[in-house]
């Protein structure tokens, strides 16, 4: 029995550094496929409006739920959907009246946590929103997120990328896939 049990503990402590970086692989996956999914939602809702939407990258404090104390910022792991600019308002409930005129949002808290987001325009500067015109287009009105790059704070995990064309097109990608492999960023 105590060896039955020496061997189960060897072999739970040469899978642990694997079980570790596929957990964080998951938090990467789980903030890219939200990130993705806000921003096909956000030119949805200015197709579904017929005007202007926006999607903007937050940073909330201290973690947790969103809420006042939010800021815009190109670095920000949790989104916020709207019509106006959300800082400092991110607690707001989904309305078509009242400032900001929110449509959606999503807590980085909710399975993204240490994950660093890293929002960039196509000239490689900081970029923390996009807005989508009435044809779900990227409007030129402001210089609009191009590339998201996220990655892990610890390291390790595959990390990945979310491109924006002009078109509006979002498409996942991995930046470090091997050039046959259909994951890869073009």
């Amino acid at each position: 029995m105590i060896v039955a049990m020496g061997i189960f503990g060897l072999v739970v402590f040469a899978v642990l550094p694997d079980v570790s970086l596929w957990i964080r692989g998951l938090a990467i996956r789980n903030t890219g496929d939200a990130i993705k999914a806000g921003l096909e939602r956000a030119r949805m809702e200015a197709l579904r409006r017929n005007a202007s939407v926006s999607f903007w990258l937050v940073t909330q404090p201290g973690g947790g739920a969103l809420n006042d104390s939010c800021a815009v910022s190109a670095n920000g792991a949790s989104w916020v959907i709207s019509i106006q600019s959300p800082d400092g308002k991110c607690s707001a409930m989904p309305s078509v009246t009242a400032d900001p005129l929110l449509v959606d949002k999503w807590a980085a808290s909710e399975g993204g946590r240490s994950v660093v987001v890293t929002a960039t325009d196509s000239n490689g500067a900081p970029a923390p929103q996009v807005i989508f015109n009435s044809l779900g287009q990227v409007a030129s009105t402001v210089t609009p997120i191009a590339t998201v790059e996220i990655s892990h704070a610890d390291g390790g995990a595959r990390n990945l990328r979310i491109l924006v064309d002009v078109g509006g097109a979002v498409r996942m990608c991995d930046p470090n896939a091997g050039a046959g492999d259909p994951r890869r960023c073009l």
